[in-house]
């Protein structure tokens, strides 16, 4: 079923059946998301930013479960299902725990992940056999974003960095690194696509990179992030796995996948509650508790889809 509909996927994207509405409603939704980051304030943007990712950023990553269910087709036993459910839970407190005795190695690490996975996800479909190569570009698209969203921030992302490992970033590091990064994918790319393919893709990724640019430098750091994050990555997420899990999207099938994830969404929320309570009295701030948080569970997250896409 996966494979079968993965490959229904990337025939519909190859023979040009694309999803224009989809496409167009994300840029249109990131140049509206620029306009209040213009006219309200920082506060205002802060709330609307973790309402964004806790709803739709959360929400992308509370179905990993289903998704490896689904893949055990022949192992749906309730004992099964338990043991799944207890090997996720510990890797995201092992990467509690090493986030908590080695938070440099854990940042760095959770860096490196994120960055495959936004470039797996946004180039997947564009691409034909899986080999080393495709890695490089995914990943190095993926940290030519997080660390033009991080130059653009320079000063708050070093406190931020500071407080989680105790080491000072120097911030032109960010500049350079991505700079070097999307000379790194621009390479990538010549390798990975014909000539017909690149004049077609680059151009677009040209423009959003520009996009991505003006939003980082007016939007406040966290506005900034949830924008990325949940219109440009979680959401088309979301259509991805609704589609693999059920073959089509569309409400019944969005339903099915809010009622299927909706008891992990939630717990997610409240351990995140927890923690803030419990770290409150502390001098680790709310916004390191926040993305050592993100860490801990986008780990097992990314392994999950990866290996959704490879199947």
């Amino acid at each position: 079923m996966f494979k079968k509909n993965l490959n229904i996927l990337n025939k519909m994207e190859n023979r040009g059946v694309k999803f224009p509405d989809l496409r167009n409603a994300m840029l249109v939704s990131t140049f509206f998301f620029l306009w209040l980051a213009v006219y309200f304030s920082q506060s205002v943007e802060e709330v609307l930013a973790f309402i964004l990712i806790f709803s739709f950023g959360i929400l992308h990553g509370a179905n990993d479960l289903e998704i490896l269910r689904r893949r055990r087709t022949s192992r749906k036993s309730q004992k099964s299902n338990v043991k799944l459910l207890l090997a996720y839970v510990g890797f995201v407190l092992g990467s509690a725990l090493v986030f908590s005795l080695l938070p440099l190695v854990a940042l760095t690490f959770f860096i490196l992940f994120s960055a495959y996975h936004f470039g797996e996800q946004h180039w997947i479909k564009r691409m034909g056999r899986r080999n080393w190569l495709q890695k490089v570009l995914y990943t190095s698209y993926g940290l030519t974003i997080l660390l033009l969203l991080f130059a653009s921030h320079g000063a708050q992302v070093t406190e931020v960095i500071l407080e989680i490992t105790g080491y000072t970033v120097p911030q032109d590091w960010f500049t350079y690194g991505c700079l070097g990064f999307l000379g790194l994918f621009l390479i990538s790319c010549f390798f990975n696509f014909y000539w017909s393919q690149l004049t077609r893709y680059l151009l677009r990724e040209l423009f959003l990179l520009v996009v991505f640019y003006i939003v980082f430098n007016t939007a406040s750091l966290i506005w900034a992030f949830a924008i990325y994050f949940v219109v440009w990555h979680s959401i088309p997420s979301l259509v991805d796995q609704i589609r693999l899990l059920y073959g089509s999207v569309n409400w019944k099938n969005g339903s099915k996948y809010m009622r299927s994830s909706a008891v992990y969404w939630v717990g997610a929320l409240v351990t995140l509650a927890l923690a803030f309570l419990y770290f409150r009295e502390s001098s680790f701030g709310f916004m390191p508790l926040f993305f050592s948080f993100l860490a801990a569970i986008t780990f097992p997250h990314v392994l999950v889809i990866s290996r959704l896409y490879k199947y």
